[in-house]
């Protein structure tokens, strides 16, 4: 059984002087028939525009609420369970999962149930092995050609849905020949899913496996059933690292060949990634497959060929017994369903203030990442919101990545965040819009047509070259609006939520970047 919720310590930190002076407001910059509350000017170096995880230590609530795409927490009846389960008292005379020997009676039991837990929670039929491995979701992305592709010539059929599925066609060039069925844009975005006519047409039927991942983290796109059996009979390949266990899997019904998740979304701590391979697949890996990400090598030694993090396998099964009593795979969807619902609906309700790029009305929104942006990715009003959700101890809505900063923020509701979270999330999205929305109407003066424009000058991101330099030459003095005369360009695109100020003509301070066109 799963020990009780004990009170946890945060590590926190006070800020220096230095540190507190983040914000100012100049008084002459805005229009002052404006009646919002005024925007702030941010430093680029606060805490919350670097992706801290940390608050201040005088914010409202008593936890930090957490809603980092991952690493990142777990329900706090599982953290309270490893404390005592995994960290012993001295008392107790034995030793916790992390000082095991991988090979010895006390971590054999530790690894059975928790390979015992997992086929029990998820379901999986008996022509299935499950292991644990290493390397994280790259190194399957290596390591699936390498175990299903003999030679390295055989045609595999890759999905591209997305950020990460795109990086796995990248690291399977090296071992097999990816045929590429594509949902991306020519603009680089994805905000759907190719139907599965197109998928049946389309594939290559002599490949080794079709791979899929179910849920795209980055572009907020979700399977929420897998593909069914195809025609050709082509095994599925599915990434399922940050869905894993939050919806049911079909998996005689989808002909799931392979199925593999990295623990630190739904299921524990970054360091193992567990896999799921079905019996009639194995024994086909190419001779130079290392013997660590060999499937049919580790299965053989019964998991521990190598050196097992005995910790996290640990951290594993006290996760799926939580899911066992908490209702299994059922309740852990319903829940996912309702946080996400709270999220979007506060999207769709906010006229416009939020948006997502992936329409409702797709079917592919995903329930455990759900990006938006604010104002249409005005950046001040952006790190104005970041910087309040900090101060209020709502952290992980931007966190640093490899593909940069776009405008979309993320708000990832994997299990350890509550829908008691979400609410305060959700909450404090609704008082901010409030504060900062203002009509859509045009406001027109006596002697000036005045249109709300994009914010100067970050706003200049959310305009291409074209738009921009057709703005900037409407007015022959940038200093000087009134007195000039003006037609505005057939193209140009009124954002709502920008404030009017005295320098929006104003050209760029410095070369002017590509308006960023995803979450990168």
């Amino acid at each position: 059984t799963v020990a009780p919720m004990a009170p946890t310590m945060n590590t926190i930190f006070e800020p220096s002087p230095d540190e507190v002076n983040f914000v100012n407001t100049p008084e002459s910059s805005f229009d002052r028939n404006d009646r919002r509350e005024r925007p702030q000017i941010i430093s680029p170096d606060h805490p919350a525009l670097l992706g801290s995880l940390t608050p201040p230590i005088d914010c409202p609530p008593s936890k930090i609420l957490n809603f980092s795409p991952g690493p990142t927490s777990l329900p706090p009846a599982v953290e309270a369970a490893i404390q005592s389960r995994c960290f012993p008292a001295q008392e107790e005379k034995r030793l916790g999962s992390m000082a095991l020997s991988h090979r010895s009676p006390e971590f054999g039991r530790i690894l059975e149930r928790t390979l015992a837990m997992t086929r029990r929670v998820m379901e999986i039929p008996p022509e299935y092995e499950l292991l644990f491995t290493q390397g994280g979701g790259h190194g399957q992305f290596a390591a699936v050609p390498m175990n299903l592709c003999p030679t390295g010539q055989e045609s595999a059929t890759y999905i591209v849905n997305g950020t990460w599925s795109n990086r796995a066609v990248d690291e399977a060039k090296k071992y097999c020949r990816p045929h590429v069925i594509s949902a991306m844009e020519e603009d680089g975005t994805c905000t759907s899913f190719p139907s599965l006519d197109r998928i049946q047409s389309e594939i290559d039927p002599t490949s080794a496996f079709l791979y899929v991942c179910s849920n795209e983290t980055v572009n907020g796109l979700e399977l929420h059933r897998l593909l069914p059996h195809l025609d050709c009979g082509v095994p599925l390949v599915v990434d399922a690292s940050s869905d894993f266990t939050s919806k049911p899997i079909a998996w005689r019904e989808s002909n799931v060949g392979l199925l593999f998740a990295c623990a630190s979304k739904n299921i524990g701590h970054p360091g193992i990634t567990m896999v799921v391979v079905r019996r009639d697949l194995l024994g086909k890996a190419n001779p130079f497959t290392p013997g660590v990400f060999n499937y049919e090598t580790n299965i053989l030694a019964d998991n521990v060929w190598n050196t097992i993090p005995t910790f996290n396998v640990d951290v594993v099964g006290i996760m799926m017994e939580w899911i066992m009593e908490e209702g299994g795979m059922a309740s852990m969807e319903r829940r996912s369903i309702v946080k996400a619902d709270l999220v979007y609906n506060t999207i769709d309700g906010s006229d416009g203030f939020f948006s997502t790029p992936v329409k409702k009305e797709s079917g592919y929104r995903s329930r455990m990442n759900a990006p938006f942006c604010v104002a249409g990715g005005d950046e001040t009003l952006t790190n104005m919101f970041l910087v309040e959700c900090w101060e209020q101890g709502i952290v992980g809505l931007r966190t640093v990545t490899p593909f940069g900063t776009g405008i979309y923020l993320r708000a990832s509701l994997y299990h350890g965040v509550s829908y008691e979270e979400v609410v305060v999330l959700t909450d404090f999205m609704k008082e901010f819009a409030a504060k900062h929305s203002i009509s859509k109407e045009v406001v027109v003066e006596q002697s000036t047509a005045m249109v709300t424009p994009p914010e100067s000058p970050t706003a200049h991101q959310a305009l291409d070259k074209k738009e921009f330099n057709q703005i900037n030459k409407l007015s022959a003095s940038p200093d000087s609006v009134q007195d000039s005369s003006m037609t505005w360009p057939k193209n140009f695109k009124v954002n709502q939520y920008s404030r009017l100020a005295h320098d929006m003509f104003a050209p760029p301070p410095n070369v002017l970047s590509p308006a960023p066109v995803s979450l990168r």
